[in-house]
């Protein structure tokens, strides 16, 4: 399955990337660098990372747009992060997490939406 399929993304939708890591492959996603694209996707490593940059996500998280944080598997890269501690982290602001697809060997990404 191709990356675009996997995040949700329609033909034509682009996605604002921030922090993304060299070696990823964004394959088939159209990336533009406008805050008013049509999904966001931010790569972190830390928890600390989560903190820094990702109000952009929260912010269209709530929106109901889509909002992806990308972030390594456990125990690879020295990352803090799994998929339970970026749920419970994030649900502080608001959204919460609803599907978590894989990237590549390394990196998982999980999409978030306005919380109940």
């Amino acid at each position: 399955m191709r990356l675009a399929q996997k995040l949700n993304l329609k033909d034509g939708m682009k996605v604002r990337v921030i922090g993304k890591p060299a070696g990823i492959n964004l394959d088939d996603v159209v990336v533009t660098s406008s805050a008013k694209a049509d999904a966001i996707l931010v790569f972190v490593k830390t928890l600390a990372d989560v903190d820094n940059m990702c109000g952009p996500v929260v912010e269209a998280a709530k929106a109901d747009r889509l909002a992806w944080i990308g972030y390594p598997k456990a125990r690879q890269l020295g990352t803090d992060l799994n998929r339970d501690i970026l749920w419970r982290h994030l649900l502080k602001q608001q959204i919460q997490g609803v599907r978590q697809v894989p990237i590549d060997d390394v990196w998982s990404a999980i999409r978030f939406r306005p919380g109940k």
